[in-house]
């Protein structure tokens, strides 16, 4: 067992920026008005018999961090703007008219607001200010935005819009499909297709900015989860590693926490515990699933590891299953393959061990955009694996994809819970894992535990 090096949250003092030993990022790659506005004609050429209709709604997802914008609505634009909407007429379309010029691409702001820059953050408005900032032909004010829709008739009678299939529970529809209820009858002549399958396929590959940036924030998460294993030991509370987390993502010029999910003893078995209100016991394993945004791009990284800085036995054992069914899943990632596959290897691994009820979730999801589903599957094709219901991620990879490999097993009598997380990207040849270098091994975590905190002083 650790000595107990420190002292409860309420002594902590974070006096990182006077040890100096934060590497805080240069800011290389960024994405920029030229990107966006690529990204909106390269979606124009995928839809040129219709427009696009896309929406700044709260993203639906299970992150349990910052209030994010609508992704698709931010990977056109790069406008974080509450409510603002985007309306894109491909000039294919426009010319079809006779004024053109009339159907440019517009993006919809608030009225200006006084408030805007004294009460609160400063705003874009609709103007020139902000048809420069973004890049975009024209800006105009949201209360247009209705009456526009309702002229679209004159062009066309195709309308792409991100059709989300989950439900809220307080609305019973997402306000992507309430938006598609408006549309309907404002428009009931026209064909309303789902752009989501369209963004999927653009968003599939990602560009050598997007995987620039994405390599800078896993830098960032390994370093927070590099502090959050030397300070975990008995007696500390799961939020106490939360604060860590936040605190290193924040200082290393990150947005913020996509998530931070700290589950020790029985919350390791709660795959989106977030709470973080526990306080640690000898004996206990402790799931630190987090991830950052860094200039809108998300990381996620798992990793299992014993409060006591060391594993007992049994802990060794299911530690080593699903350590080896994550290194059988991400040995056979390179394109082509599917995410279905992957997770029917490390599901093999992990039943032909014996717990292969235990593993109750999917293998992997995508990152930063892109759709695993073959375009006609609508995401609506289920099958059961591993006891949970799941979508059939049948859409083979390809070079510039990213997803995550994240086997568990988790076994709620015992208060034993492990999943072991990585962010992988697809080559031309194979994988490249971006989160390599977090330790993983048992070896590796044990010797990691004993490491004095870097970041942090304590009185």
């Amino acid at each position: 067992m650790k000595k107990n090096r420190f002292l409860p949250v309420t002594g902590l003092l974070l006096i990182s920026a006077l040890l100096g030993n934060i590497k805080i990022f240069p800011q290389e790659a960024n994405i920029e008005k030229p990107d966006y506005k690529a990204r909106r004609d390269k979606l124009c050429s995928l839809i040129p018999d219709g427009v696009a209709i896309i929406i700044n709604s709260p993203t639906a997802s299970v992150d349990f961090g910052l209030p994010r914008p609508n992704e698709d609505f931010f990977y056109l634009t790069g406008v974080d703007v509450p409510d603002a909407k985007l309306i894109l007429v491909p000039e294919k379309v426009a010319k079809k008219c006779a004024n053109p010029e009339y159907w440019k691409t517009t993006l919809y702001l608030p009225s200006r607001d006084w408030r805007k820059g004294v009460w609160d953050d400063p705003q874009l408005f609709p103007g020139e200010e902000a048809e420069k900032e973004t890049g975009i032909e024209n800006t105009a004010d949201l209360s247009t935005f209705y009456t526009a829709v309702s002229r679209l008739s004159n062009i066309t009678d195709v309308v792409y819009c991100p059709l989300a299939t989950r439900l809220t529970a307080a609305q019973n529809l997402t306000p992507e499909s309430q938006f598609v209820q408006s549309l309907e009858h404002l428009l009931p002549g026209a064909r309303i297709k789902d752009l989501s399958l369209v963004l999927g396929d653009l968003r599939w590959a990602k560009t050598p900015k997007e995987i620039d940036i994405m390599k800078k924030a896993c830098a960032i998460t390994l370093q927070a989860y590099q502090e959050a294993a030397r300070i975990a030991q008995p007696g500390v509370y799961e939020y106490e590693i939360e604060a860590m987390v936040k605190y290193i993502f924040r200082k290393n010029g990150s947005q913020g926490a996509a998530f931070t999910i700290i589950g020790s003893g029985p919350n390791s078995c709660i795959l989106h515990h977030s709470l973080n209100n526990r306080l640690m016991k000898e004996g206990d394993l402790v799931v630190i699933d987090i991830g950052t945004i860094y200039k809108a791009i998300t990381t996620d990284l798992t990793r299992t590891i014993p409060v006591s800085g060391s594993y007992s036995p049994e802990q060794k054992k299911i530690y080593g299953i699903v350590l080896d069914a994550q290194k059988k899943a991400i040995s056979m990632v390179r394109p082509g393959i599917t995410l279905a596959e992957l997770h029917q290897a490390a599901f093999d691994v992990i039943a032909n061990a014996g717990y292969g009820k235990y593993f109750i979730h999917f293998l992997s999801h995508t990152l930063n955009g892109g759709l695993p589903n073959k375009p006609g599957s609508l995401g609506l094709s289920t099958k059961w694996v591993a006891n949970a219901t799941n979508l059939v991620a049948d859409k083979p990879l390809l070079p510039g994809s990213m997803l995550t490999i994240e086997p568990g097993i988790y076994i709620p009598e015992k208060n034993l819970g492990i999943r072991i997380e990585d962010d992988i990207l697809v080559t031309q040849k194979g994988y490249e894992i971006l989160t390599k270098d977090a330790p993983k091994e048992i070896e590796e975590i044990e010797k990691l535990m004993k490491e004095k905190p870097v970041h942090i002083k304590y009185f």
